[in-house]
């Protein structure tokens, strides 16, 4: 049933290394690799032009303002994307070849 479950508890077992089982927010972040940071720009350009299409449907004055909300909520879908990626990486459950080789120094 749906109340036995606690928050934050795991059920599949990692299949690379864990390099920090339960990591911080901070940690995570630190984690981000130049691919992380690509997700959040492309989310955050991707998104620019639904904002201009829907900013020109009624009133065009609006299609920058628009496209500017689109994007800063793109790279922000983009964000939240990377620090899954990025956690997964440190919890064991994406590839962390890199992690594991840092964290061994």
């Amino acid at each position: 049933s749906l109340s036995s479950r606690s928050m934050g508890r795991y059920s599949d077992v990692p299949k690379y290394p864990v390099v920090i089982s339960h990591p911080r927010p901070g940690q995570v972040v630190n984690n981000f690799r130049s691919n992380d940071y690509l997700t959040i720009l492309a989310c955050g350009v991707g998104a620019m032009p639904f904002g201009w299409i829907a900013g020109t449907s009624r009133l065009p004055q609006m299609r920058v303002p628009s496209m500017a909300s689109a994007c800063i909520l793109g790279a922000a879908g983009g964000f939240c994307l990377a620090f899954q990626q990025s956690g997964f990486r440190l919890m064991g459950f994406a590839a962390n070849d890199e992690e594991v080789r840092l964290a061994k120094q």
